[in-house]
C-alpha cells in the first residue's frame, strides 16, 4: 500500500514541474505571437517604404524579369505595378538600348554597384531621363535579383539643356555680335575679349591679344588715365572716343563705353565694355557735309527731273527748229549754236546727277570700247588741262562687250579725272585695251575674278602714287585723298558699282611716286556692235510723206513743238493732252493711223495702257514713246521686254525724225 501510492512531495514536484512547462509552453507561444506581428509590421512596413519612395524602386530577377515594382516609378511611367510584373525590363528601354541592359545585368551580377543615367519609354511612349543606382541582392527564395533604385531626372537635364543652349548662346552672341566686347581687372589684365575684337585690333588669335596689357593698346597714356579717373567716378562710361595701336602698330580710333562690375561688398571686380571702330567715320566726318548736299542734289533731280527734262525739251526742240531754217553763214547761228549747247550741258547734269540718284536705268548694247574712247578724247583733253598728255594705245581688233554706254563713259571720265589729280604738276595719262583670256590660274590669284573672255581698259598715270593702305580704301563712298573741300571721294566707287553691274572687276597697282594703274575688265561678247552714223541727217531723209500720227501729249508747251517740228516735215499730226481725247480721235478718224506716238505718264491712264486699247483695235499700228522720267514712272523694264521704241527727254528733233521714221519704215 505504502509502495503503490505517491508522497505528498512527489505529488507537490510533479504539480511545480507540470505548472513550469505550461509556462513555458505559454512563453512560447507568446515569443511566436510576438515574432509572428514584428515580422508582420516589418514587412507592412518595408512595403509601406517601398510603396512611399519618392525614388522608383525596381526589383528584378537575373533575367532582367520585373518582379516588384513601387508606385513611385509607375507615377512617371503611367503603368501600373501589375502591368509590369512579369515583363522584362527592356519593355521600359528604347529598342537601341537593348544591348546595354544586357551588359548592364552581367556588371551587376558579377558584383558590381552601377551608377549611371538612362532613357526610360513612358506608357504613352513618350521619353524620360533617369538616374539609376543598381545592385545585386538575394531573394527570399535564395536566387539573385538585381534591385534598382531611379529617379526622374527629366526636368534636370531639361533645365541643364537649357542652361548649355543658354551659355551657347552667350558664347555665340558675345563671339558673333559685330561689336568688340571684352573684360579687364582693375590693373588692365585682360580677362575675356571676343573674336570681334581681336579682329578690330589686328592679332593673330585671342590668346596673343590677352597675354598684353589692355594699357599696352593706348596710343596717348592720357587717354587710360582720364578712361580709368571717368568709369571710378561715374561707374559707367559712355562712347569715350580714343586711338588704339594695332598688332602691326597701324594706330585706329575707337569708340569705348564701359561698366563697373563690382563685389556686394562694393569692391570692383572688373571693368566690362564694348569696342567699336570708328576710323572710317572719323575719316568721313570732314566729307559729310559734302556727301549730304550730293544727296540731296540727287533727291532734288530725280523729283523734279520730268518737269525739268520737259522744259529742256521745248528749248531744244525749238531751238532745233530755228537752226534748221537758220543757215550755218548767218550771225545768228552761232547764237543759237550756243544755246544748243547749253541745253545739251543741262540734259547731261541731270543724267549726272540721277545717277547719282541711282534713278538713272541702264540700257546695255554691244559696244566697241575703241570708238567710245575716241568720241570722248576731246572732252578728256579739255578735262585734264594742256599740262598733261594722253596717249592711247588701242588694240585695233578688240572684243565687243554689252554695256550700257553713258555709264561707261561716265567710269572712263572719273577714271581720267582722278588720274588728273594724281598728278598736280602735270604728267602722261595712258589709255589702252586690250583682249585679255581669263584662266584658273589667274581667278586663283584674283578670287573675285571669273573666267572667260575679257576686254581690259588701263588708266596708266604718272602721278603721285598711292601706298597700300590707300589701296584699300579708294573704292570706299566718300574716301577721298584729296585735302578738304576737293571731291566728294564718289568718283572711284561710281566706278567700282558701273563695273560690277556689267560683271567685271578692277584691279589697282600703285606705289608712292610710281605712278597709278587701274585695270577694268568687262566680260566680252560675240555681237558685233551697231555701226555708229556720224553723218549729219538731211531733211530729206527724216521728212514724212503724209504718214498720220496720232500725238498724245499732257505738257502743253512740248505738244505743241512736237506737232509743229513733224507738220513741219511731211507728217500729218492729230493731238492730244490725254488718252480719253486721243481714244475719241482714234474713234472718230476710224483708226486710221500709221503710228501713236504717246508720253508714257498720261493723266488718269498711262500711255502703255492707251496704247493697249489701240492695239487691240489696229494690231498693225506702230508705236513710239517718251517719257521725261527715268526711274519706275517711265516704265522702262515693260517698254524694253514688249519691244516699243522708247525716246529718252529731252530729245534733239533730229532723234525725234530719226525714231519716227525708224518705227513707220
Amino acid at each position: 500500500m505504502k509502495d503503490s501510492s505517491k508522497t505528498k512531495a512527489q505529488l507537490i514536484n510533479e504539480i511545480i514541474e507540470m505548472r513550469k512547462q505550461i509556462a513555458e509552453q505559454k512563453k512560447s507561444e507568446f515569443e511566436s505571437k510576438r515574432v509572428e506581428k514584428a515580422l508582420r509590421e516589418s514587412k507592412e512596413h518595408y512595403h509601406t517604404l517601398f510603396n512611399l519612395s519618392p525614388s522608383g524602386i525596381i526589383l528584378t530577377d537575373s533575367k532582367g524579369l520585373i518582379l516588384m515594382v513601387n508606385n513611385s516609378f509607375c507615377k512617371y511611367n503611367g503603368y501600373t505595378p501589375d502591368e509590369l510584373k512579369g515583363n522584362n525590363i527592356k519593355i521600359l528601354v528604347p529598342d537601341d538600348k537593348h544591348n546595354n541592359v544586357n551588359l548592364h545585368i552581367h556588371e551587376i551580377l558579377s558584383g558590381k554597384i552601377l551608377k549611371h543615367e538612362a532613357i526610360n519609354i513612358t506608357k504613352d511612349r513618350k521619353y524620360r531621363n533617369v538616374e539609376l543606382h543598381e545592385t545585386k541582392i538575394s531573394l527570399p527564395d535564395g536566387k539573385i535579383g538585381i534591385l534598382s533604385i531611379a529617379n526622374d531626372i527629366t526636368e534636370r537635364k531639361q533645365a541643364e539643356e537649357a542652361l548649355k543652349k543658354a551659355h551657347a548662346l552667350y558664347r555665340s552672341l558675345f563671339e558673333g555680335v559685330p561689336v568688340g566686347l571684352y573684360r579687364t581687372n582693375r590693373k588692365g589684365k585682360i580677362i575675356d575679349i571676343n573674336q570681334t575684337a581681336v579682329h578690330m585690333l589686328g592679332y593673330p588669335d585671342k590668346q596673343t591679344l590677352m597675354r598684353i596689357n589692355v594699357s599696352d593698346l593706348y596710343v596717348n597714356t592720357e587717354d587710360r588715365q582720364r578712361w580709368q579717373a571717368m568709369i571710378e567716378r561715374d561707374k559707367i562710361v559712355l562712347g569715350f572716343e580714343l586711338q588704339f595701336r594695332q598688332y602691326d602698330n597701324t594706330i585706329i580710333w575707337v569708340r569705348d563705353s564701359a561698366r563697373i562690375v563690382r563685389h556686394t561688398n562694393g569692391q570692383t571686380l572688373y571693368y566690362d565694355g564694348s569696342l567699336e571702330d570708328i576710323t572710317k567715320r572719323k575719316r568721313l566726318e570732314a566729307q559729310l557735309i559734302q556727301a549730304q548736299k550730293m544727296e540731296a542734289i540727287g533727291i532734288l533731280a530725280g523729283g523734279v527731273a520730268h518737269d525739268f527734262n520737259n522744259i529742256l525739251q521745248v528749248i531744244r526742240g525749238h531751238n532745233d527748229l530755228v537752226m534748221m531754217k537758220v543757215d550755218e553763214t548767218d550771225p545768228l547761228y552761232i547764237d543759237i549754236k550756243q544755246i544748243d549747247l547749253s541745253a545739251k550741258r543741262a540734259a547731261s547734269l541731270t543724267r549726272q546727277l540721277l545717277f547719282f540718284s541711282r534713278r538713272q536705268q541702264m540700257e546695255c548694247t554691244p559696244v566697241n570700247l575703241n570708238t567710245r574712247i575716241d568720241n570722248l578724247l576731246k572732252m578728256l583733253h579739255r578735262l585734264i588741262g594742256e599740262d598733261i598728255s594722253i596717249n592711247t594705245e588701242l588694240d585695233p581688233e578688240l572684243w565687243t562687250v554689252k554695256v550700257d554706254a553713258g555709264n561707261i563713259e561716265q567710269a572712263i571720265m572719273n577714271l581720267t579725272i582722278n588720274a588728273r589729280d594724281a598728278m598736280p604738276e602735270g604728267g602722261t595719262l595712258t589709255i589702252k585695251t586690250q583682249n585679255i583670256n581669263v584662266d584658273e590660274d589667274y581667278c586663283k590669284t584674283y578670287t573675285y575674278a571669273h573666267p572667260g573672255k575679257f576686254v581690259c581698259l588701263t588708266i596708266e598715270d604718272t602721278g603721285i602714287g598711292m601706298d597700300k593702305e590707300t589701296i584699300q580704301h579708294i573704292f570706299e563712298p566718300f574716301f577721298s585723298t584729296k585735302r578738304t573741300g576737293k571731291g566728294t571721294g564718289l568718283g572711284l566707287s561710281v566706278v567700282y558699282g558701273i563695273v560690277k553691274q556689267h560683271k567685271g572687276w578692277v584691279i589697282v597697282y600703285s606705289e608712292p611716286g610710281q605712278g597709278s594703274t587701274l585695270k577694268v575688265y568687262l566680260p566680252a561678247v560675240s555681237i558685233k556692235p551697231k555701226e555708229e552714223s556720224k553723218e549729219k541727217i538731211s531733211l530729206e531723209e527724216v521728212q514724212g510723206n503724209g504718214e498720220r500720227i496720232l500725238l498724245v501729249e499732257d505738257e502743253e508747251e512740248v505738244l505743241g513743238f512736237t506737232t509743229k517740228a513733224l507738220a513741219e516735215n511731211g507728217y500729218i499730226v492729230y493731238e492730244a493732252a490725254n488718252a480719253e481725247k486721243a481714244l475719241n480721235i482714234f474713234e472718230k478718224e476710224a483708226g486710221n493711223f500709221d503710228l501713236i506716238f504717246s508720253d508714257v505718264v498720261l493723266p488718269g491712264k498711262t500711255g502703255l495702257e492707251l496704247v493697249d486699247q489701240l492695239l487691240s483695235r489696229k494690231p498693225e499700228l506702230r508705236v513710239l514713246l517718251s517719257s521725261g522720267y527715268t526711274h519706275n514712272k517711265s516704265q522702262w523694264p515693260v517698254i524694253k521686254k514688249r519691244g516699243f521704241k522708247f525716246l529718252q527727254k529731252p530729245y534733239a528733233l533730229a532723234d525725234l525724225l530719226r525714231a519716227i521714221r525708224e518705227v513707220i519704215v
